[in-house]
């Protein structure tokens, strides 16, 4: 590898220390370092922070075929593929081009205003169509592939991937779906009614979102970082996008451990 684009969350503590030591790291192998920067010349990104580090990440090389290393700083950290302690060794092996990577679906949404094309977003968790601040009840008209599926009540809907499953979709009662999996889960968010429950159809399938709110208390947020207030009469469609992210992931470690770990099973 010649060169290697680092974004950083500088509000993690240790942060700016751990950016130090990886760049002289880096130097000593005679790597070229990007930071905070994403080019086409990069072999790979490493994203030190956590999740929602990978989540911005994942929109900026979205166009590119280029790997993603995650690097925990601390919190949860599902997406993060090694700890700090274990940064250097992971690196060791990426170097001499031993290391594993999975690639994770997308989605792109779609707003339209009247006919017209207003916002377009990709996500690499969830598209969620919410009330606003003041927390109101919203009316949201749900089809998929053109076909009327139910009118929800409630405090809004998740469309979610795979990857998105232990995200926000889990705190509304979603399941838990393996990121290898072809999906996209469907959440509603404190629905008033307990016959709506989460659905789970194909990838390949359109979801349009119709709002009906007669109030303007109504958004659209990717991955919890980009939003738009929507209006009366707005459509979200949302679907799988083209672009998938490539993610590295640890040799020795599975998905079933990262969730024992992370979710605490087994214990009492």
């Amino acid at each position: 590898m010649k060169t290697i684009a680092i974004l950083a969350d500088l509000k993690r503590m240790g942060a700016k220390s751990a950016i130090q030591k990886l760049t002289s790291y880096l130097a000593r192998k005679k790597i070229k370092v990007l930071m905070n920067e994403i080019s086409k010349q990069a072999d790979l990104v490493i994203a030190l922070g956590g999740d929602g580090t990978i989540l911005k990440v994942a929109r900026q090389v979205s166009g590119l075929s280029v790997p993603v290393l995650g690097v925990n700083l601390g919190g949860l950290g599902f997406l993060a593929g090694v700890s700090l302690s274990d940064l250097y060794p992971a690196l060791s092996l990426i170097l001499q081009k031993r290391f594993r990577t999975v690639e994770r679906m997308l989605l792109r949404s779609e707003v339209f205003r009247k006919g017209k094309r207003v916002r377009e977003f990709l996500a690499l968790n969830d598209a969620v169509v919410k009330n606003g601040v003041t927390a109101r009840v919203i009316r949201l008209r749900l089809e998929v592939n053109n076909q009327y599926v139910a009118t929800y009540v409630g405090d809004g809907l998740i469309v979610s991937t795979p990857t998105g499953s232990t995200a926000y979709s889990l705190a509304a009662s979603g399941p838990i779906v393996h990121p290898d999996l072809s999906l996209i889960i469907l959440s509603p968010i404190c629905p008033h009614t307990l016959a709506l429950r989460p659905l789970i159809i194909s990838s390949k399938d359109t979801v349009n979102i119709w709002v009906e709110a007669d109030h303007h208390e109504v958004i659209l947020t990717m991955d919890g970082q980009e939003n738009i207030p929507l209006q009366l009469g707005d459509l979200v469609q949302v679907r799988k996008a083209r672009e998938r992210l490539k993610l590295i992931v640890p040799e020795k470690r599975s998905y079933y451990q990262v969730l024992r770990t992370k979710m605490k099973w087994g214990g009492r």
